[in-house]
């Protein structure tokens, strides 16, 4: 049964830094105190299966999904969110054990779809 192995931030919302979080299979959970960042962990669910409406991950424009920039790190200047699934069983169809899902925000709005780091074209 396919399962998400990892989920990959970078500059996206309050994830200026590389982040990724590993999931088992079956359920889990994310825990923190309020500010932490739980909810941008949901958009970024969100963000990287495609949804479109921006306003509906929390932001204005799409240039708010980047990370703003604090006193000690710059502003992105893009945003990325993988997502990562378990293929051992080839459900997708692919031939390969792990297949990635990513999306890439810049600055100036242009959106990057890419499988298995293979651009796509939407």
């Amino acid at each position: 049964m396919v399962h998400i192995k990892r989920l990959v931030m970078h500059g996206f919302k309050s994830f200026a830094r590389r982040t990724e979080i590993v999931l088992d299979k079956g359920i889990n959970i994310v825990l923190g105190p309020n500010g932490s960042g739980k909810s941008n962990i949901s958009d970024a669910l969100c963000f990287v299966l495609g949804r479109l409406s921006i306003k509906s991950m929390r932001a204005a424009k799409a240039k708010n999904l980047l990370f703003m920039g604090s006193k000690y790190i710059k502003p992105a200047r893009e945003a990325s969110v993988e997502l990562v699934f378990d293929n051992k069983d080839r459900t997708f169809g692919i031939d390969k054990d792990e297949i990635s899902l990513k999306r890439i925000v810049r600055y100036n709005g242009q959106g990057i779809y890419k499988i298995n780091e293979e651009n796509l074209i939407i």
